[in-house]
């Protein structure tokens, strides 16, 4: 800027080379000290080295001062919304935490409604059994009735063999059972003997998966769909869990078939899901009566006991179970 074009920016006079002088920041407007009433002081501190000093004339720093004010609000009111913003944030978190009990709870009431439609049926199959036992217990003589007539379908030689059976569970029990209760075994044993029991077989929560599956393992084994008693009420198949639900674990299924003929060629050919890839897990079993299991149990506990007294006795521990009794492993003869 020429000298003759150096206004001073308060009383319009031009501005010298030696004259004291201060620019503004803002306006860029050149003031003589005086008029702006700087002190020499001020001045000298001003025209130091310190390039981050500026310095304000009086119009713009009362105009400054409102932006600085203005400033200073925006800065208090972006602090209030940071806090609101936390606030929130944590709410946020909050209510996160309680979505996610109310969908284990809801997880939970939904794995109870489960349980209770398995009790249902359980409880349905239950009473559907026993409705149709009805007309043949209306008193103790048709019950009896009944057992004398199965006695009669079943052959000298079934009736003997089950009395050994019997026998042979007295012994582990160290009881002896009436006629009456080895009739009622064996008429248990008759009622049974178109039912399997398939282990192993994955649960899932809807009961036709379960009567898929099981339906499929059945033709697996004799390559041809096989019928299934259906439930008088409901017209569904009579295929379903046994026992109360274990999360982790499968339990029993349990299958009704139309045909003893039928059930009984699955259990023979059942050894063809061990050749499976799909099913190797599966075991098919006939569906034995509470005497029978108990009976078993006591086999394998007893068998347990002799082959570690075997062992101790520095004996060969050999001791089986064939046939449903207890016997040396290479001795055809059964011992106990």
């Amino acid at each position: 800027m020429e000298e003759e074009d150096r206004i001073c920016g308060k009383c319009d006079k031009s501005v010298k080379v030696d004259d004291k002088v201060v620019n503004c920041f803002t306006c860029k407007q050149e003031f003589h000290i005086n008029c702006q009433g700087v002190s020499l002081s001020k001045y000298e501190f001003l025209s130091g080295e310190n390039d981050s000093i500026v310095w304000f004339c009086r119009t713009c720093r009362r105009t400054t001062a409102g932006m600085f004010q203005h400033v200073a609000n925006l800065e208090i009111r972006l602090k209030a919304i940071e806090e609101e913003r936390e606030k929130e944030k944590h709410e946020l978190s909050v209510l996160r935490k309680l979505v996610t009990a109310l969908n284990q709870t809801v997880n939970s009431v939904e794995d109870s409604i489960v349980n209770v439609k398995e009790e249902n049926d359980n409880i349905r199959d239950a009473v559907t059994c026993m409705l149709n036992e009805i007309p043949q217990c209306t008193s103790i003589e048709a019950r009896f009735s009944s057992i004398e007539n199965t006695l009669q379908e079943v052959s000298s030689h079934s009736i003997t063999e089950l009395y050994d059976n019997v026998c042979s569970q007295s012994s582990l029990n160290s009881r002896n059972f009436s006629t009456v209760e080895v009739a009622n075994e064996l008429d248990d044993r008759q009622r049974r003997k178109g039912n399997l029991v398939l282990h192993n077989v994955p649960e899932n929560s809807d009961q036709e998966c379960d009567e898929d599956a099981v339906k499929s393992i059945l033709k697996h084994v004799v390559d041809k769909e096989v019928d299934v008693q259906r439930d008088p009420i409901t017209n569904r198949p009579r295929i379903y869990r046994l026992g109360k639900r274990i999360p982790g674990k499968n339990r029993s299924v349990k299958c009704h078939l139309n045909s003893e003929q039928v059930c009984e060629q699955v259990l023979s050919q059942s050894r063809r899901l061990s050749e499976s890839s799909r099913y190797n897990q599966v075991v098919l079993q006939e569906d034995l009566t509470p005497m029978q299991r108990s009976h078993i149990k006591q086999l394998v506990h007893e068998k347990k006991r002799r082959n570690c007294l075997a062992s101790k006795n520095n004996q060969d521990p050999d001791w089986i179970i064939r046939g449903g009794k207890l016997c040396k492993k290479n001795e055809s003869k059964v011992l106990y």
